[in-house]
């Protein structure tokens, strides 16, 4: 119950005897209502977002940056395994231009040699080519020189007969004539040992011929099997 309510019910109450005393109430103080409560205001979304806003306008000079440097990044990482290479092979290179002089004076000393030896070439092969003939002439040569030294006896008897008496004379001529004879009766033999031999001297030329042609080509090969590999690898 308020104050001024009381004051209204002490009026309307009956009226008090006159001689009782005025009750004297005491003045209390006014007292303000109370403030309404202010609703806790919401803040709003963009002001959150604010510093991450602004961190990313900070940062998106150095993203730009990066971005720009990616390509300059991808290219020396792609020329990264060149450049280990070149920086390997640098040692090599530096050793190759310190012999350039020297190899170029061994070249120029050695270029003379070099001509020759071209010039020499065909005059080389033409001698190869004919050694096998050469060989069967000179195979023949040596069994004429045999079948000469056997004969050989045969005409010192003969001379020596000559000079010897009548009456000897008649007997070694005897001697020679079945010598003779004889060496007449081998002559097949002899021709066809020499037919033999020469024959013989062919075959073993022929034979060494193809084994120096053998030789060759299996020298040959692994140069060819080198010029394919290198062949092989700039067609990769």
């Amino acid at each position: 119950m308020s104050i001024e309510n009381e004051v209204e019910v002490n009026s309307n109450a009956a009226p008090v005897s006159s001689d009782a005393p005025p009750v004297v109430l005491p003045v209390l103080p006014d007292v303000a209502p109370p403030a309404p409560v202010a609703a806790p205001v919401a803040k709003p979304a963009a002001s959150k977002a604010a510093p991450k806003k602004a961190a990313a306008k900070k940062a998106a000079p150095k993203k730009a940056a990066a971005k720009k440097a990616a390509p300059k990044k991808a290219a020396a990482k792609k020329a990264a395994p060149k450049k280990a290479a070149a920086k390997k092979a640098a040692p090599k290179k530096a050793a190759a231009k310190k012999a350039a002089p020297k190899k170029a004076v061994a070249k120029k000393k050695a270029a003379p040699k070099k001509a020759a030896a071209k010039k020499a070439a065909p005059k080389k092969a033409a001698a190869k080519k004919a050694a096998p003939k050469k060989a069967v002439k000179k195979a023949a040569k040596k069994a004429v020189k045999k079948t000469a030294a056997r004969k050989a006896p045969a005409r010192k008897a003969a001379k020596k007969v000559t000079r010897a008496p009548a009456k000897k004379g008649a007997k070694v001529a005897k001697k020679v004539s079945s010598k003779k004879t004889a060496s007449k009766k081998a002559a097949p033999k002899k021709a066809a040992v020499k037919k033999s031999a020469s024959k013989k001297a062919v075959a073993k030329t022929a034979k060494r011929s193809t084994a120096s042609k053998k030789a060759s080509v299996k020298s040959a090969r692994p140069a060819k099997k080198a010029a394919g590999k290198k062949a092989a690898a700039k067609r990769k």
